[in-house]
Order: C-alpha cells, then structure tokens, then sequence
C-alpha cells in the first residue's frame, strides 16, 4: 500500500495535523481535505472509504475529529483499513480528551508516533505496545552513559575539593609557623635558636617524605614531623626539655598541662604488616569477592550504586579437578563466564564446568558479574548513612545515622559481621558528645574518621553525635568517605553476595553428580562509597 498522508481533521475538514509521508505539497493536502467532508456527505454512514478522482480516503470518527488516511487509489483497502485502526487506536492512547487543545498540545509526539506507524508512505509491522515503547526510547546503554558522566562530574567535583582543602591546609601549617617563630623571638628577645612552645591542639605539619601508617580500613593516618621539622627547642642538639637525644619520630606540640588522648597519638614505627594469610583449602574452596562504589545524598537516599564481583575457585586434590558448580542467579545481574568454562552450560543451567579445573590450589576466576542500581533504590547498598549538620560560631554539630537494610541481615550477617568506618574530611578539634564508648576516632592530616561498632544481626543501626571546628560552611564536612568490610563464610542456598548469586552444590560431572564436600567465603568491600 502507499499512504501519501495521514490527518487529523474536524467535522468540517479543517486539518488540525497532517503527516505526509511522500512529496505532497502542503496546499494540496489541504485542498483534499476541504474535499472530503463533501464526499463522505453522498457516502453510506456504513462505509469507512471514499474516493474521488485522483486519491481515496479511508477515515475513522473520534468523538468530533476524524483520522483520515489520504491513500493511492490501487493501494490494498483492507491493509488500509488494518493501518487506520493502529493510527486510531494510537491517537486515542496519547490523548486523555480528543479534541483540538489536546492534538495541538501534543502534535510532536503524534507526528513521531506517525513516523513510527507508516515509512516512506508503507506500513511497518508493529503493534500498539512496540510503537509506545519506541516513543519512550528507553536505552540501557544511555543509562549505562549518563551514569558514567555523573561519576566523572562528581569525580572532578572532589578533586576541586581536596584541592581546595590541601591549600588550606598549607595555608595553615604556614600562619601555625609565623606564629610560633614570633612567640619564640618575643620570649628570648631576638635568641635564635628555638624555644619550648604550647599549644591547645596539635599543630598540623607538612607532610614529610616519611610514608604514613595505614589503619584497617586503608584510609592514611599522619604521622609525625621528622628530624627536619618544627621540634621543641634545643641547645648543642640535646633537647631543653631532657637530657636524652630526641626521637626521629617526634610527637605533635600539644599542651604541657594536658595528657596526649590516645586518639591523638601518632602511630609507633613498626615494620610492615604482612599481608592476609591465605585461607586454608580442604579441597575445594570458593570465594566470592564483591566490591561497591556508591554515591548517598547527606539525606539517606542513593544516587548511584554499582557492584563489580568474581567467583573465585580453588582446588587442591586432583580427583575434584572435574568437579561441577551448580549456582543460583539473577536474570537482572549481568554475568561473565572464564574462556575456559562451558558458556552454553552456564547459559541454559547456570552451571560452571570445564574439561579439567587445575587442581594445585591455585586460585582463579571463574564468573564475574556487575550490577547498576537504579537511582533511589537501596536494594544493593548494605549500609545507609543519614547526616545531619549544623553550623554554629565555626562549629559544626553533626549526627551520623546509620542502618543496615533488613535483606542483608538476613543473608549477608547471618554469619558474620560488619566492619565500617566513617571519615569527615576536616581536621579539626573533635568533641564526641554521643554516649556510645563503643564508637572510636582518629584524627589526621586528611580529616577525622570514626570506626564504628560491630554491626551484626543483633545491631543492624545506630547512631552519634559529635562537634568539629574550623568549619564555616556545611559543604567542608562533605563529601564523606565510608570505609566497609564483610568476611563470612556462607550458607548453602542463600543469597550471600550482594550480586543475588548463590551458591548451591558442588557436585561431579557424571550421571550420579554426587555432592562433594566444599568450603564458601564471602568478602564484600567498599571502593568508592561517598556520602555527598
């Protein structure tokens, strides 16, 4: 068939909107519809088609308007008929009132609803519901790339910050300096060498060339000046203060009358840490490592949230090389299979399996997965953080809440815990004033982090309260950083990863596919988890 044009007009053949779908002039569309009241006046109230000369109409009332389809006269009348009927029931989806404020208010979306329907004067093959969700353009890809835009805004956003925030830093390392320098020329009038001076608070000194100490949670705690920084004052390098020599490692100026609190005391030197012993293997073991980067509003809810994860596998006795590993997925999670597993397997019976798995307790990758959260959803961040702050004289009184949702107690702490730290990226003078002993603080060069207590299935939430100075504004304490951390060994049929994957039996690769003993670890940790 060859639509040449398809209108909506009134009674009257007033045209209201017209597509023309091949090289129709505008008057001539008009002057065919000025036409067709007469025609369809001589016509039976029982037929849907008329013609004339050159052109015949097929047309259908709505309430006071027609939809009038203007065809070639050898065009297929039924396949005419067939098309009206989709553009009629279209219209009528897209207006809540057929009437002329209706069409006009909604004339672009119509004419693309048009262009959807009929191409190049030919009928595409669609139904109602694939023209409406073609007009809704709908992209995951789009989605995929707003979200990646979003991070790269926000990601020069707390670059311009932590700029910001190390000048001022600088700045004040610089006027501590001055200031210092001026109180020790005043007290020996004009004696160079320095003297014994005292401070209400730790005087933050440049970073030095020494490396810091890293807490649990990976955040850098300041340690103190070297032997080329500021010192108290000394006389044929022996200190005034003792006779002994001074430590290379010298503590932060602080009060003579006041006692150093422990979370103000930098950290001993002490050699490395060495590095998490490997978990031991009974014969097969498998891991799931699972990390989240989220994006929280100061007000609780989620801006953004994504998950990256891999089942790891390790075997150490040959007779299990062949084994087989029966999962549990979710069809929203997309999903990565090694090169050297059966991807057809795993696609039709989510199944990991190999021709030969290596049986040298080497650990490799078998799946990976990654998840997006839609915005405002928390059906994938463990931990929610509501702040509250206000700013008075230079202080900022905040409160910290935070909850666990219900569905990761009941699945990801059903046997373990979960350790989370918080860091308030101002280093200033602190005043706990929550009666939770339980929460602790450190205070550094790059802000103050709070450890919170053990969350487990007994304590899901919580919450404290704390004073800060130097702050002038509410945006300083922000963004905030959360640090968290999950180790457990799971249970069989559960969803313990935050991806929905779960594992349910390791079993052989035969016919009998009996179950064969195996161990399960999960670790979730934080990547990029901000509060903003």
């Amino acid at each position: 068939m060859a639509v040449l044009a398809a209108s909506i007009c009134t009674r009257g053949g007033k045209p209201l909107l017209s597509r023309q779908f091949r090289d129709v002039s505008q008057d001539r569309i008009t002057s065919l519809l000025a036409n067709f009241p007469a025609l369809i006046s001589d016509a039976s109230s029982q037929h849907t088609t008329v013609e004339d000369d050159e052109v015949r109409y097929v047309y259908q009332p709505i309430e006071e308007l027609y939809v009038v389809l203007i065809t070639s006269k050898n065009s297929n009348i039924l396949a005419d008929i067939d098309t009206l009927h989709l553009f009629v029931s279209t219209v009528s989806t897209m207006l809540r009132q057929v009437d002329d404020r209706e069409v006009f208010d909604n004339a672009f979306e119509l004419i693309s609803a048009f262009d959807e329907i009929v191409n190049l004067g030919f009928k595409e093959n669609l139904t109602l519901s694939q023209v409406q969700q073609f007009l809704e353009m709908d992209s995951h890809e789009e989605k995929i790339q707003e979200i990646i835009e979003r991070n790269k805004e926000l990601e020069a956003a707390e670059e311009r910050k932590r700029k910001a925030k190390e000048i001022q830093r600088r700045e004040l390392a610089k006027r501590s300096t001055e200031s210092q320098m001026a109180g020790i020329s005043g007290a020996y009038g004009g004696y160079s060498s320095p003297a014994p001076t005292y401070q209400s608070a730790p005087i933050v000194e440049p970073m030095t060339s020494e490396q810091p100490t890293t807490s649990k949670f990976g955040s850098k705690i300041a340690r103190g000046p070297s032997k080329g920084g500021l010192q108290l004052g000394k006389k044929n390098g022996r200190s005034l203060a003792s006779s002994a020599p001074a430590a290379p490692d010298a503590q932060p100026l602080l009060s003579a009358s006041q006692p150093v609190p422990r979370h103000q005391q930098a950290a001993p030197s002490s050699p490395v840490t060495p590095s998490t012993p490997k978990i031991a293997n009974e014969g097969i073991l498998l891991t799931i490592n699972e990390k989240i980067s989220a994006q929280l509003s100061r007000e609780g809810s989620v801006d953004q949230v994504e998950i990256k994860g891999d089942l790891q596998l390790r075997i150490n006795n040959p007779e299990y090389s062949h084994a087989k590993i029966l999962l549990k997925t979710d069809p929203k999670v997309q999903y990565k299979t090694h090169p050297n597993v059966n991807k057809q397997l795993f696609a039709k019976e989510q199944v990991i399996s190999s021709k030969e798995f290596p049986s040298n307790d080497r650990s490799i990758g078998v799946l990976r997965w990654r998840v997006v959260g839609k915005d405002d959803s928390s059906d994938l961040v463990p931990l929610l953080v509501t702040a509250w702050v206000s700013v008075d004289d230079n202080i900022a009184h905040i409160t910290l809440e935070y909850e666990v949702p219900s569905q990761f107690a009941e699945s990801l702490l059903q046997s373990s815990s979960l350790d989370a730290a918080i860091q308030v990226p101002v280093a200033g003078d602190v005043n706990l004033e929550s009666e939770d002993s339980r929460v602790s603080y450190e205070v550094s060069t790059e802000g103050v982090k709070f450890t919170l207590p053990t969350i487990d299935v007994d304590h899901l939430s919580g919450s404290f309260e704390f004073s800060l100075s130097n702050v002038s504004d509410e945006d300083q304490v922000f963004p905030m950083s959360v640090d968290l951390a999950v180790n457990n060994t799971a249970a069989v049929e559960s969803d313990q990863s935050l991806g929905k994957l779960s594992v349910v039996d390791v079993v052989t690769n035969n016919e009998d596919e009996e179950s064969l003993p195996f161990d399960l670890h999960v670790h979730v940790q934080s990547e990029n988890y901000h509060i903003n």
